[in-house]
């Protein structure tokens, strides 16, 4: 049995050529954290094409020696994101349309956050075919810094994508606001002002207020806030027809049930019920 691991290469609008890691040097003492490229990325409107390039085979390469997928992925031109999290397939697209996070800078004072992804997004890649090597990438939504830091993701059902925040320490304290959950339209103009709907504000539970009491002190490492860690739709279907983006939730009923995580603290798990 064999696999193959590949990253994404997604294409300059302007050249054609990869957007690809550029190391620091004196020539690019930032790299291209900003590049025209990152910034299109960050531009509504804007469509790239993309492309898999295979990094490691297990048909060709020794499957017991071992390998460092970064270095390979900048070898082979992949395309850097800011502090990608997750994604998932939007069901009902038979596996044709993809969306994920970058998480971001969780910094309020980043250089970044003005167009060049400090505050992260959400993006979709689009393929034609499922197994094709090519595809499209757009933005679907900018980050600011009331929605930033976003971590985890579910489909709760077609056409809405929940995306939950860990914005860490340093950024709840800079905006004065923990963590939340949001509900993103997928039919709605998010480069014209729309925003998702938030329907989870997370406070903190008993140990990590205690926690948020002893950070900053010598040889205490723990987080003082707590982090919505998982969000889940599932059906608890485990066939192959049960995998994530080949059936439509539907929240609360026919067996769907909706989760989150929390974790920094008494790490509970907790269920959405309907009320």
């Amino acid at each position: 049995m064999h696999g193959k691991l590949q990253a994404l290469q997604v294409r300059s609008r302007p050249t054609g050529s990869p957007i690809a890691f550029q190391p620091i040097d004196a020539a690019h003492p930032q790299g291209n954290a900003f590049s025209d490229d990152t910034r299109d990325l960050h531009t509504y409107g804007m469509s790239f094409d993309t492309k898999w390039v295979t990094i490691h085979d297990t048909a060709t390469d020794p499957a017991s020696a071992g390998f460092d997928a970064n270095a390979l992925a900048k070898a082979a031109g992949a395309t850097p994101f800011k502090r990608p999290e997750n994604g998932q397939f939007r069901p009902g697209t038979g596996f044709r349309e993809f969306y994920f996070d970058e998480t971001g800078d969780t910094n309020a004072t980043s250089t970044a956050n003005d167009g060049f992804g400090g505050w992260g997004a959400v993006l979709k890649l689009s393929q034609a075919d499922p197994k094709a090597d090519t595809g499209t990438l757009s933005l679907v939504y900018n980050g600011n810094k009331e929605h930033t830091g976003l971590d985890n993701v579910t489909f709760v059902d077609a056409d809405h994508v929940a995306f939950v925040e860990d914005a860490g320490d340093t950024l709840h304290t800079q905006r004065g606001l923990l963590d939340s959950a949001y509900l993103f339209d997928l039919l709605a103009d998010y480069a014209h002002g729309a925003q998702p709907l938030r329907f989870l504000a997370e406070g903190r539970d008993p140990s990590a207020t205690l926690d948020s009491a002893l950070s900053g002190r010598t040889g205490f490492q723990n987080d003082g806030d707590n982090e919505i860690t998982g969000i889940h739709a599932s059906n608890g279907d485990p066939s192959p027809q049960g995998i994530l983006g080949a059936q439509r939730p539907t929240p609360f009923a026919d067996g769907w049930r909706l989760f989150w995580t929390q974790q920094h603290g008494d790490n509970v798990l907790w269920e959405i019920t309907r009320r």
